[in-house]
């Protein structure tokens, strides 16, 4: 198993605004003879606001506390036969934050007869300057989508808002125009349009031959996928009438998510219901605009609740043995003498 997973390509990324087509790319690639590609897991999100509290990982127990909160994520997530701890030792590519995600990627890849892995996680864009640094060899493809078009589709799977999704949408723009090398942009409209095309585009960029057996994908939906309503579309060849359903949205929602995302929208090439209109400031979501879309999708879906429990249970376990181990106050007290 060590050599199966160290043997492996460094893994590919894939990342967007969420609701931006990234979910069907990532079946179409992980349809290929070669690549695995790991739904959602959220490791930057969910580990790296905290990794701090974790401590240094070459010490043993503070690496096996970060192994085993991701072990609980895997086991909730029911992706992949969570890996025992010995073997994710045995096969851990470094005692670092990266080498842990390698690790998982690779082993998910092995359990799925795969030589290449990836991972795509929508708000993993928060982190591709971090992402590109430290994997220096592993492509990131970045889709997007028509943020009007991402807007209606979030507000009809989950209830949303549109200001969450138009803030999101303009920082994921913003992290893709800043990236220091290059990364693949996946447009969704191509990919529903011009599928083939925009598949081997792709191939080409991660060096993997096109295979056209990638648009039997709604063969092999993982039963996970397959169960969620806002996933349906999954289950059938790609529709390029999916594109341009924003049309369905008031004219005052259209100019609003216009005026929000203008600039970005003229960057990309995504042209406007009307004249350009004129920009308009954008302030994040609030805590209570990000609780109440929060509540809107958790609604009485007691294993949507059941997730949210678990990652919040691994961050106040994180953080409450980070205070207990009085790790803040050495803290403090090194940034008080810093001669010492």
């Amino acid at each position: 198993m060590e050599n199966a997973a160290r043997n492996h390509l460094p893994p590919l990324f894939l990342m967007g605004p969420n609701r931006s087509g990234g979910t069907l790319l990532s079946r179409i690639l992980d349809s290929h003879s070669r690549i695995a590609v790991y739904n959602e897991s959220y490791y930057y999100t969910f580990f790296r606001p905290d990794l701090h509290r974790y401590g240094d990982l070459s010490r043993l127990s503070n690496l096996l506390r970060l192994i085993a909160d991701l072990r609980e994520v895997i086991c909730a997530q029911k992706l992949m036969k969570p890996p025992g701890v010995e073997e994710f030792l045995d096969a851990l590519v470094a005692p670092t934050f990266e080498g842990i995600l390698t690790t998982l990627l690779h082993l998910y890849a092995h359990q799925q007869g795969k030589v290449r892995a990836g991972d795509k996680t929508p708000g993993h864009y928060l982190y591709l300057a971090e992402i590109l640094e430290r994997f220096p060899h592993s492509p990131v493809i970045f889709y997007i989508r028509d943020p009007r078009d991402t807007a209606f589709s979030n507000r009809e799977a989950y209830g949303a808002s549109l200001r969450g999704p138009a803030w999101s949408w303009n920082k994921a723009v913003e992290s893709y125009r800043k990236s220091s090398r290059p990364v693949h942009l996946a447009r969704y409209e191509d990919l529903v349009r011009e599928p083939e095309q925009a598949v081997r585009a792709i191939c080409a960029f991660v060096g993997e031959e096109y295979e056209p057996q990638m648009f039997r994908f709604y063969e092999r939906i993982p039963s996970q996928l397959a169960a969620r309503p806002h996933h349906r579309d999954l289950l059938r060849p790609v529709d390029p009438t999916l594109a341009g359903r924003f049309r369905q949205m008031p004219k005052q929602d259209i100019e609003w998510i216009e005026s929000a995302c203008a600039s970005g929208m003229e960057a990309l090439g995504y042209s406007f219901a009307g004249s350009k209109p004129k920009l308009a400031g954008i302030t994040a979501p609030t805590e209570f605009d990000l609780f109440t879309d929060r509540l809107r999708w958790y609604r009485w879906n007691w294993r949507r609740w059941r997730r949210g429990w678990m990652r919040w249970k691994i961050v106040l376990r994180v953080r409450l043995r980070y205070l207990l181990s009085l790790g803040w106050l050495q803290k403090c007290t090194v940034q008080s003498n810093p001669e010492r």
